[in-house]
């Protein structure tokens, strides 16, 4: 077999790279397992590393930091990828283009994401490579695509669902047709191709009921996309008396996204592995559940069992496993917010109701960034010699931990870094002014109302 290899300089970066991906591969709705949201980010990157490679062959490489962008990646962090790599190998998705109407001259077909995938490690320099190939049938489409749609992988980088990706790639299709709008099409449809679930895996009541597919995909996924990406959705309802049948979305264009995008982004969040197991999650029970949630849905539920855990007004926590796996499960667990600023299933639009849904969370929050700020304040009034000292505390009493991502994040940019500094200042105002108590919180809000 041909090897295709991939010069330094075709080699994709995820801050910059854009992908031309097929029309056939967008829309795609899975037969056989679950199309998960680091799923869909591999396969987009794998696709964007061959698009960039400059010989014929069938199978491609790259180094595997290469293709997971800025993440830190050890050795228990590769068995991340390689689960992944399996999943592509043996989901079985149907291609088409994007409709379900069965028309003149359109195609179907069922294959695997990727036919194949090999890690390799080079025995002189000791860099990982990661080479992989496509089924005959569909490379072509793949590679060299004759109606496409240019995708932003910094753009991806920022969405943390499954359902906002899916939304994101079929609208960008859409931006420049003259009607802004996408294909019409059932809700049923719809579920499988944003959910990333097959019908033949979902509850009953996820099948049943149109409310249910709204509230718990449609709605966050929209947000999502309004607020990272430089698109703006508007769902459309089409009825049949009171029943919601068919669905379609408004596709306009936005001079930039409403949040500041990440300006190093990653694939993959191994903090979110590494707190896991610190709570008591097996590693490879840790790196399954990661494999198989939306990221915002375990960044909520670890928040809600940390915090938990750290309550002195509650009993104490028998298993804070067992806590965090069942809020992962039943997702009763708030958002959160993200290095962006913003909470990624909800967005700004819907920022309040989580206001009114946890307001004691919501506060803690603003206290926690208004506590930063003033650690920051009393960080530079410090001179040279102590501010050197703060970050020699913060590396032997915090840091070892913090992620691996985020360890390494400091490492190499310090305080540069949105993650590292966040995580300096909250343990800078706690090593200062101690963990916040309610009386804390009470002169934070009346202080607030003072000032409005």
């Amino acid at each position: 077999m041909a090897t295709k290899r991939v010069k330094k300089t075709d080699v994709v970066s995820p801050s910059s790279a854009e992908l031309r991906k097929a029309v056939e591969a967008i829309a795609i709705q899975p037969k056989s397992g679950k199309i998960t949201l680091l799923t869909r980010k591999l396969f987009n990157v794998l696709l964007a590393v061959a698009q960039q490679a400059d010989e014929s062959g069938d199978t491609y490489r790259a180094l595997l930091s290469d293709i997971v962008a800025n993440s830190a990646f050890d050795s228990n962090d590769t068995a991340l990828v390689k689960e992944h790599l399996r999943r592509m190998v043996s989901v079985q998705v149907e291609w088409s283009q994007g409709t379900s109407s069965q028309k003149p001259g359109r195609k179907w077909g069922i294959s695997t994401l990727i036919a194949d995938a090999e890690i390799l490690e080079d025995p002189q320099t000791r860099r990982v490579w990661v080479e992989f190939s496509f089924a005959p049938k569909i490379k072509k489409k793949l590679l060299d695509p004759v109606q496409y749609a240019r995708l932003s992988l910094q753009f991806q980088s920022q969405l943390r669902s499954s359902a906002g990706l899916a939304l994101y790639e079929i609208c960008v299709r859409y931006l420049t047709n003259p009607s802004h709008l996408t294909m019409r099409e059932t809700w049923e449809w719809w579920r499988p191709i944003l959910s990333g679930t097959p019908d033949t895996e979902a509850g009953d009541e996820a099948k049943r009921e149109y409310k249910y597919f709204k509230r718990d995909y449609l709605r966050p996924a929209i947000a999502e996309v309004n607020a990272v990406t430089n698109i703006f959705v508007e769902l459309i309802e089409h009825r049949e008396g009171r029943r919601v049948a068919e669905i379609q979305f408004r596709v306009t264009e936005r001079k930039q996204p409403m949040l500041a995008l990440d300006e190093h982004p990653n694939v993959f969040d191994s903090t979110l592995v590494d707190r896991m197991v610190k709570i008591g999650i097996p590693l490879k029970e840790a790196q399954s559940l990661y494999a198989d949630s939306e990221e915002n849905r375990i960044r909520a539920a670890l928040q809600l069992t940390e915090q938990r855990m750290r309550s002195t007004s509650l009993p104490p926590v028998r298993s804070a496993a067992a806590l965090f796996k069942d809020a992962l499960k039943k997702g009763y667990a708030p958002p959160v917010e993200t290095a962006t600023g913003a909470t990624p299933a909800v967005g700004r639009s819907a920022a309040a109701s989580v206001t009114a849904d946890d307001p004691k969370a919501r506060l803690l929050d603003e206290y926690a960034a208004y506590r930063r700020k003033e650690a920051r304040s009393l960080y530079e009034e410090q001179g040279d010699t102590e501010r050197e000292l703060a970050r020699q505390s913060f590396e032997a009493d915090e840091l070892p931990v913090l992620g691996a991502h985020l360890r390494d994040d400091w490492r190499r940019r310090g305080l540069e870094s949105k993650l590292a500094d966040t995580a300096f200042f909250d343990w800078l105002a706690r090593k200062t002014w101690g963990e916040p108590t309610d009386g804390d919180l009470l002169a934070f809000t009346l202080s607030q109302s003072r000032a409005a």
